[in-house]
């Protein structure tokens, strides 16, 4: 074995592995100056070392995996002549190419947090679930990638060239003795080991040691980009597994929320018996509580025709949906799944209970729309097999609208084409109809027809304070938030309007936050996560059932479709999944929280749901704002509840997938 080319081997590891450390070190670094605040940093001193001790040996950790490879290959053809004039070019190729991958994902995850407020995580392969054509057209659109990849290019080539030029001299001729070998490559392949392992204790560095701080930024930044991947990749594969459960498990979850049972019944009530209404269903892209915080009535209006409706009929502000991305809500909400990906899942040929099943029961038709194409996600099968009797896409609406295909964009047709075609649906009905309404023009590029005439819009300082920076012009991004809330406020209108306004119900809702606007955590962290749930019931429904209105109720997704079945269905068994009536004259006090995979919220305040959860109390009585000088531990008891929903949610969906049994396992 040649001594020399050891050593040489050795220096080439130990210089990349510190390159490749200082650059996530240096994209950490520029994510804190960017997405931290100095007064918020300044009362966690403790947990910023935290995070830089445990930061870096998470870039380390990555480093030196990645180096490994190439130490191992280095030595084992150090004594070979020919095997080390093979290896030589192939190490210039494998540091220049690991450096264009570690710069690539640390530029990518700096965007990434920009636009979900999170590293990496499972929705980051949406790229490839969903439309990846239109995902990379619009990130060409909003983000310097151009830039970016010169900067990662540039990165990778002084990376390359400084290993060639190292490389293409001949290693020193002096000799070391056989002892001082050993010793030398005893310890450095020790070093190498431990810097991969992140520890020298029995376990290696986790996901775990991530949490630094009750200071959301500062354990969303601990982690490189590259580990927050490989635990984005493994939560991916976690989330298409289905497993058999026991009863008895089912019946613990139970005992441990106080439900009594995961269904529910609506009452008797003879006026739905004998004239069940329409339901119509609207999931609305990106129609956040932390957009529509900016809205400022002829001057920044961010509702349109949606406002006066906003006023005269239920709204409920104390709102989350259940996720935070288009694909799972929309599970959720319309096939109680907690699995974003069960309809194209192994599981995407199983007959679920859904609300559709619910509905149909009762004698409904079953109708969804969406503007957008629904080979997204596989819907276009997968709703069929669900119940839903039509399903109308892009291409239906264009087959029926053909002057809408001057307004495509790679997201599908304008908003105003799927409440067209459900006016008319409604209008020509025979029998009751349940229509649910995917929408999808809020999405970048963030374009509107140009038939389209704003109301006034006006970049206030306060939302200049909270934009993020992009390519994309400010004053489309609002105008088209506008377009969507107006289509939706015009739909309204004319339904109300119609014969069908006393026969129609019309819910709405947001399915996650608008992105590229800026929060600060904690106090901002419901409010960033928040949608409004509006709620239309017609008047002839309302004088014959009992109601109570409480805008400080709290709720999420999981209590939508309870409330619908409430004011449409009569005598009619459900699936409640922790979902109850918002009108009920009694609220259900086990079941009033609202539930999102990160926060958690009840009329007391927030629980920031993490392996230890973190109380906040609500600032103010009318306020989605949290007093963060208020935190507070969770009693175990609570935090039993807390675990117990989402294991709830997924027990659920395995039965449905995998079947129960009586055994106890």
């Amino acid at each position: 074995m040649h001594q020399p080319r050891i050593r040489l081997t050795f220096g080439l590891i130990w210089v990349q592995i510190a390159w490749l450390t200082l650059i996530l070190c240096g994209a950490r670094y520029f994510m804190l100056q960017h997405f931290a605040t100095s007064l918020s940093l300044g009362e966690y001193g403790d947990d910023l070392q935290r995070m830089w001790w445990i930061g870096i040996r998470y870039d380390l950790r990555v480093a030196a995996m990645a180096m490994a490879p190439l130490l191992l290959s280095g030595l084992m053809v150090a004594g070979w002549n020919k095997g080390w004039a093979w290896w030589r070019p192939l190490a210039v190729i494998w540091v220049a190419l690991i450096t264009l991958l570690v710069s690539a994902a640390a530029m990518g995850n700096f965007y990434y947090y920009q636009t979900y407020h999170q590293h990496f995580n499972v929705f980051a392969f949406g790229l490839f679930e969903d439309d990846t054509t239109a995902v990379l057209a619009n990130m060409g659109q909003d983000y310097p990638i151009v830039d970016a990849s010169v900067l990662a290019l540039l990165l990778a080539t002084m990376a390359g060239g400084w290993a060639y030029f190292k490389l293409r001299t001949n290693p020193s001729k002096s000799a070391w003795s056989w002892p001082a070998v050993v010793i030398y490559l005893f310890i450095g392949i020790s070093l190498v080991f431990i810097l991969a392992r992140g520890s020298v204790s029995t376990f290696p560095l986790r996901r775990g040691n991530a949490q630094v701080s009750e200071l959301t930024v500062l354990n969303q930044l601990t982690p490189n980009a590259l580990m927050a991947l490989d635990w984005a990749w493994k939560d991916k594969k976690n989330d298409v597994t289905f497993t058999p459960v026991t009863q008895a498990q089912g019946d613990q979850l139970l005992t441990t929320l106080g439900f009594t049972s995961i269904n529910g019944q609506t009452p008797m009530n003879a006026h739905l018996a004998q004239h069940p209404p329409h339901v119509v269903l609207a999931l609305m892209e990106s129609l956040g509580s932390n957009m529509l915080a900016f809205d400022e009535p002829n001057k920044n209006d961010l509702l349109g025709r949606l406002r006066p409706h906003f006023s005269e009929d239920f709204l409920f502000t104390r709102f989350l949906p259940q996720d935070n991305g288009t694909a799972p809500s929309l599970a959720a909400l319309l096939f109680n799944s907690p699995v974003q990906n069960i309809s194209h899942s192994s599981a995407q040929t199983v007959d679920l209970d859904t609300p559709f099943d619910i509905y149909k029961q009762a004698g409904y038709r079953m109708i969804f729309i969406s503007p957008g194409n629904m080979m997204w996600r596989n819907l276009v099968n997968y709703l069929p097999l669900q119940g839903v009797d039509a399903v109308y896409d892009q291409n239906a609406l264009l087959a029926r609208y053909p002057e809408a295909e001057e307004y495509m964009t790679a997201w599908g047709l304008p908003d105003e084409y799927a409440y067209r075609l459900a006016e008319t649906l409604l209008a020509e009905a025979e029998q009751p109809l349940f229509i649910s309404i995917l929408s999808v023009t809020n999405h970048p590029p963030y374009v509107t027809p140009n038939t389209y005439q704003p109301a006034p819009i006006a970049l206030t300082p306060q939302y200049e304070q909270y934009a993020e920076d992009g390519a994309i012009e400010q004053r489309s991004i609002l105008t088209t938030f506008q377009y969507a809330t107006d289509a939706l406020g015009g739909f309204i209108s004319h339904i109300k309007a119609s014969p069908q306004g006393e026969q129609t119900l019309i819910a709405a809702t947001g399915d996650h936050q608008m992105r590229r606007i800026k929060a600060f955590y904690p106090q901002e962290q419901v409010l960033d996560r928040a949608v409004p749930f509006y709620l239309y019931v017609p008047d002839t429904i309302l004088a014959t059932a009992p109601w109570q209105f409480d805008k400080q109720r709290v709720g999420s997704h999981k209590d939508i479709l309870p409330t619908l079945y409430h004011y449409s269905l009569s005598q009619q068994p459900y699936l409640a999944l922790g979902g109850r009536n918002l009108l009920a004259p009694v609220d259900d006090a086990a079941r009033a929280f609202g539930y999102n995979v990160l926060v958690s919220i009840d009329e007391q305040g927030a629980y920031l749901l993490k392996d230890q959860p973190l109380f906040y109390p609500w600032l103010a009585a009318d306020s989605l704002l949290l007093d963060k000088e208020q935190a507070q531990s969770v009693s175990p008891k609570q935090a039993a509840r807390l675990q117990a929903y989402p294991q709830l949610l997924r027990w659920h969906i395995n039965q449905q997938v995998k079947g129960s049994s009586t055994e106890v396992q």
